[in-house]
């Protein structure tokens, strides 16, 4: 906030001193309007939306902590810096229990003033910006900016939208890039808690001993590097969300305390000695099958439950197609403005691959594809050859499959195994990405693999015996 653009209003029932106060005022570059009562103050405080407030403790009519109460109530974030000759600690706790941003005791340097009133508007401004920064935080996370047109999806929001003011916990579930991080940022921004922090956390990034620490907190000395108290991630998220991504990673021996923590609403730093209350909603999300890994015995089916009191799971972009289209548009506008670049035509074979791709990677795959094509696309127009090569391998392979089929008619059996082996060559022998492909788990991959191949055989033989 600069000097010149800032307000301050004094207030003082001393009219003279009311006027030496605003002669202060001005000598610091701030515009000043002087006021005499209580009163006069709340009206130009509703007129002139001023940036800071001075006002002197002992007036006649309504005192300085009378106009604070009133202030609270129809401008609570001015702050205000109360002037007070009896400066006693019970004076001042008051005043900042009333919200007063400083208080200064008579008799008083200017300069000590206009140093009150610095701190006032630079505190004033960098509320400003955090609340403009969480309003975009809004307008990029919200639910309105997610894009979606495939009934599951939809149905999906419609849930968030149900759910976002509900205190809930919340476990999204879905492969790897569907997006349950934007869900879980949309949950946020969409609910009462919007105006708290928004913390995530990967639990598979963590390192297993510092796990706790990180979410926790500790005290200083509490083990050989513990050279100062750290705040935990939960206290950090106090009075909004905290997003505990890749829940299914988190260490068996450490989830009774997160269960623990979800129960009494307060955490114990690691070499604490009390517990320190803390007020969070719960979202976590993972890729992996939970109740599978609870009948394996590596997660606590007690702490499922408090996790998951609303499970969400989103698919994945090969079962909703419709959702293709209308991605591809908002990341082509998107790369081509990271790139500086003009947004490409798009030939009407790419989008008819698009749609045929299965996506392995989902909506982070897509996303990587067309900002590849935005860079590498010529002449304004994104083509075949500008895709990544195992979209377009994949595809012609097959096709050189099915040609290769019927020219030596082959037995299904045969065309089978030499699907799978060029799915598996198309994503570069990954065979948890072929597996997904081929809608197969990996046992039965391996099992195709290791099948020998049959003895060559006349279809026009066999088909005279059969005849």
């Amino acid at each position: 906030m600069n000097s010149e653009n800032a307000t301050v209003v004094v207030v003082d029932d001393d009219r003279e001193m009311a006027n030496v106060l605003c002669d202060v005022v001005r000598s610091a570059g701030y515009n000043a309007i002087g006021v005499n009562s209580g009163l006069e103050a709340l009206a130009i405080v509703k007129q002139a939306e001023p940036d800071a407030l001075v006002a002197d403790l002992r007036m006649s009519g309504m005192n300085g902590h009378q106009l604070q109460l009133e202030l609270s109530r129809v401008a609570p974030n001015l702050p205000v810096i109360i002037i007070t000759a009896f400066g006693s600690i019970q004076t001042a706790v008051e005043s900042m229990k009333l919200g007063a941003f400083d208080y200064v005791t008579k008799p008083f340097g200017n300069d000590e003033l206009l140093m009150s009133i610095a701190r006032a508007l630079e505190s004033r401004r960098l509320r400003q910006e955090v609340k403009r920064l969480r309003g975009e935080l809004a307008r990029s996370y919200g639910l309105p900016n997610i894009i979606a047109a495939n009934p599951k999806m939809l149905a999906v929001l419609e849930i968030i939208g149900q759910i976002a003011d509900s205190p809930a916990n919340v476990l999204i579930t879905g492969e790897s890039g569907t997006g349950k991080d934007l869900l879980a940022r949309a949950l946020h921004f969409e609910s009462v808690r919007r105006e708290g922090p928004m913390v995530p956390v990967n639990c598979a990034a963590l390192p297993e001993h510092l796990i706790e620490s990180e979410l926790f907190g500790h005290v200083k000395g509490a083990f050989t590097d513990a050279r100062q108290n750290k705040t935990g991630l939960f206290v950090a998220a106090s009075g909004g969300t905290l997003f505990l991504d890749e829940i299914g990673e988190l260490p068996l021996l450490l989830q009774p305390k997160l269960l623990r923590v979800i129960e009494d609403k307060k955490v114990r730093p690691v070499g604490a000695s009390t517990e320190v209350p803390v007020d969070v909603r719960l979202v976590a999300a993972t890729n992996s099958d939970l109740e599978k890994a609870i009948e394996a015995g590596s997660f606590r089916s007690d702490l499922y439950y408090r996790l998951a009191t609303v499970s969400l799971f989103v698919p994945p972009l090969r079962e909703r197609p419709d959702d293709i289209p209308p991605l591809m548009r908002h990341f082509l506008v998107r790369a081509a403005a990271e790139a500086a670049k003009p947004v490409p035509e798009v030939a009407p074979d790419v989008m008819a691959r698009l749609m045929r791709y299965r996506w392995p990677g989902n909506v982070r795959e897509l996303h990587a594809a067309i900002q590849r094509g935005v860079i590498l696309c010529r002449n304004n127009r994104l083509t075949l050859e500008d895709l990544p090569p195992k979209m377009v391998g994949a595809d012609a392979q097959l096709a050189k499959i099915l040609d290769a089929a019927v020219e030596r008619r082959l037995t299904l059996d045969q065309l089978d195994r030499e699907y799978v082996r060029a799915v598996l060559e198309s994503v570069d022998g990954n065979k948890t990405q072929a597996a997904l492909i081929l809608q197969i788990d990996r046992k039965t991959l391996y099992r195709k693999l290791e099948e020998p191949e049959p003895a060559d055989s006349d279809p026009n033989t066999e088909r005279a015996a059969s005849a």
